[in-house]
């Protein structure tokens, strides 16, 4: 599979999962999402520089959106992890 082809299916489902209204929806997706990477090592986790290019640039667009959080939002939030 192309890299950019794996990066168009990751910004749609960041996308899917930005406009999830159900709370238990999300928890399900949330708990699955952290029960998978409980059994990834940091150091199976590379980046190449594209990849660090293309996560910089899809922040920036969610940053014009307006999908940011404040420091208090993210503290609270970082406490569940």
């Amino acid at each position: 599979m192309k890299s950019s082809n794996l990066q168009l299916r990751k910004m749609s489902l960041i996308e899917y999962l930005l406009g999830i209204q159900d709370e238990k929806i999300f928890t399900k997706v949330e708990a699955t999402i952290h029960k998978s990477f409980k059994s990834v090592k940091p150091n199976d986790i590379v980046f190449t520089k594209e990849d660090l290019i293309e996560r910089a640039e899809f922040s920036n667009k969610q940053i014009k959106k307006g999908h940011v959080l404040t420091q208090k939002e993210l503290e609270i939030q970082s406490k569940n992890w």
